[in-house]
């Protein structure tokens, strides 16, 4: 394993001698002039360049592989109280990693497990103190809220700087560093924008303001997210290359109005589906089945909701975030995930997993990784093989962080 602390160089391949070409033959007098040969056809598009080589990212791994790797994880978190949950993450992270190649060679991940169980206990901490603060008393929800507007967006740029910075290719690992200021202008937005709803009621905000609030939030959300996604790819590295994105904004609201769509039509779907069952429960005099598929109701549209929407808002979020990422080096990304083979395997494998009380899980997760990894194509005006590249001065420090946003549920994946 190398330390990012120390200069790498990766040396370019030489590239392969040309064939002399011969002599032109001397144009006859008064010929016009033959325009060169035009260069073949094939440079995929993208950004505002053509790019001449393109290399798509693969997956190895398999369900089987990944379930002896998941089944002892699970049994020995069980079995240590959750103790080694630190290390069932590294041993995932690292075999997730190692499966996933770019032009031939694999990724790795190098987090210490010792950092990520104090991350994780520190997220226990806070992800009790948060849930609980408003109960205890109100001056004790205001003051959690305050530390959790403080140090949220430090811990969120700290799980950023752990993840990438403990991630490498070829020997040369990721990076990440944003000033202060532009972690807090970046993050504060979107965790307003998350807790507002449950604060507001732990404050006992009343229930029109908390309502006008609440859409004025939602109205902002896209925005939020598009700058929380800006600030994760625009301040990460790869060794001394920088990335770069360029916000769509009015593609993020497009985006969410497709979602919103969705939802609507799912809530639809499961109304019609709500109010024939009550129907033919009411024609047939059942009270008491009746009142239950009321209570069930809202839980089935929700359901349905995710099943059709997730898959899409994935795949349209993911090309529209990698569309728009630049790296230094004339490196740019195209990526291309079909909406409707990752909604084939959530359900079909979906159901699977629900049959088998949640042992298939490890082949749906490698399915879906599978999907969302091979999807990204890295198109550069050089081979790969001849980047050059020396590795960044940093620290994989953040783990912290990393506790934080998976105690609270925020996904920062790319």
């Amino acid at each position: 394993m190398i330390d990012n602390k120390i200069e790498l160089e990766l040396v370019p391949m030489a590239p392969a001698a040309a064939a002399p070409k011969p002599p032109a033959a001397p144009a006859a007098p008064g010929a016009l002039p033959v325009p060169p040969a035009a260069a073949p056809a094939g440079p995929m598009a993208t950004g505002l360049l053509a790019k001449l080589h393109e290399q798509r990212v693969e997956f190895t791994g398999t369900g089987a592989e990944y379930f002896r790797v998941w089944i002892v994880n699970t049994l020995l978190t069980l079995a240590t109280l959750g103790v080694y949950s630190a290390w069932a993450k590294r041993r995932k992270a690292r075999w997730f990693a190692r499966h996933t190649l770019l032009a031939g060679d694999s990724f790795d991940f190098h987090g210490d497990p010792r950092r990520i169980l104090a991350g994780r206990v520190l997220a226990l901490a806070l992800l009790v103190c948060y849930g609980h603060a408003f109960e205890w008393s109100k001056g004790a929800g205001i003051a959690m809220l305050i530390v959790l507007y403080a140090c949220g967006p430090m811990l969120f740029a700290g799980a950023q700087r752990f993840k990438l910075g403990n991630t490498s290719w070829r020997g040369v690992r990721f990076g990440f560093q944003a000033s202060a200021p532009t972690t807090y202008l970046s993050c504060l937005p979107l965790l307003v924008a998350w807790t507002f709803v449950s604060v507001g009621a732990g404050l006992g905000l009343h229930p029109v303001l908390l309502g006008v609030a609440g859409l004025a939030l939602s109205l902002l959300f896209p925005l939020a997210h598009g700058w929380l996604k800006r600030f994760q790819h625009r301040h990460a590295r790869y060794g001394t290359l920088q990335f770069d994105f360029e916000l769509p904004v009015r593609a993020f609201y497009g985006l969410y109005l497709r979602l919103i769509g969705v939802g609507l039509l799912a809530g639809l779907a499961a109304g019609v589906i709500t109010a024939i069952g009550a129907g033919a429960l009411k024609a047939a005099a059942a009270s008491g089945p009746a009142s239950q598929l009321a209570i069930f109701a809202p839980l089935a549209t929700m359901g349905v909701a995710w099943v059709i929407g997730w898959p899409v808002y994935i795949a349209r979020l993911q090309k529209l975030i990698w569309d728009n990422t630049r790296l230094s080096g004339g490196i740019e990304f195209a990526y291309e995930l079909p909406a409707l083979r990752l909604f084939k395997t959530l359900m079909g494998h979906g159901l699977l997993t629900v049959l088998t009380l949640g042992l298939y899980w490890p082949f749906l997760a490698v399915r879906i990784a599978r999907l969302r990894v091979e999807g990204m194509t890295v198109l550069s005006d050089e081979p790969l093989d001849t980047l050059v590249v020396k590795s960044g001065r940093g620290h994989g420090r953040g783990a912290a962080g990393d506790g934080v946003a998976d105690a609270f549920g925020l996904d920062i994946g790319w």
